[in-house]
Formats: structure tokens, sequence, C-alpha cells
């Protein structure tokens, strides 16, 4: 091979770098930036989880009141309108 060729050669297909602290920084800064969007996929999912629990939550609620309801409802017929302490079940 000729000395014009290896340099030709060397000159268009070498491949061109940046500095290595510079490469250091972008590779930093990146991989900041994607551990930032995996927080934010997580927090996301969290939050939709979290806001699923909610509504079941809130369902639950709503049956555990009608309950109670219907039960206060039961001793009130059998009692009359008492309060009752909780601990004992003593009434007045």
């Amino acid at each position: 091979m000729s000395q014009l060729f290896v340099y030709l050669y060397n000159k268009f297909n070498k491949m061109k770098k940046i500095k290595k602290d510079e490469l250091s920084k972008l590779v930093e800064l990146n991989t900041n930036f994607r551990e930032l969007k995996f927080q934010l996929a997580d927090i996301e999912v969290t939050f939709n989880r979290l806001n699923s629990q909610k509504v079941s939550t809130l369902a639950n609620i709503e049956t555990a009141a009608y309950d109670l309801s219907l039960y206060q409802d039961k001793i009130v017929e059998q009692y009359g309108d008492i309060k009752v302490n909780l601990q004992t079940g003593e009434y007045n």
C-alpha cells in the first residue's frame, strides 16, 4: 500500500472523538437524565396503583357506612336512641 493511500484511508475512515472530559460529562448528564426518567416512571406506576387502591377503599367505605347504618338502625329499634360505649357496651 502506498503511504498516500494509508494516510487518506486513516483520514477519512477514522472516527473523530470529543475530549475525554467532555465525554465523561456527557455520559454523566445522560445517566442522570435517564435515572430521573426512570424515577418518574416509578412514581407514575405507584401513583396509578395508589389511585386504584383509593377507588377500592372509597367503595369499601361506602359499603362499611351502609352496613354500620343498618346495624345502628337495628340497635335503635331494640334499645331506642342511645349512646353506646364501644369499649364496654354500656349505654345511656
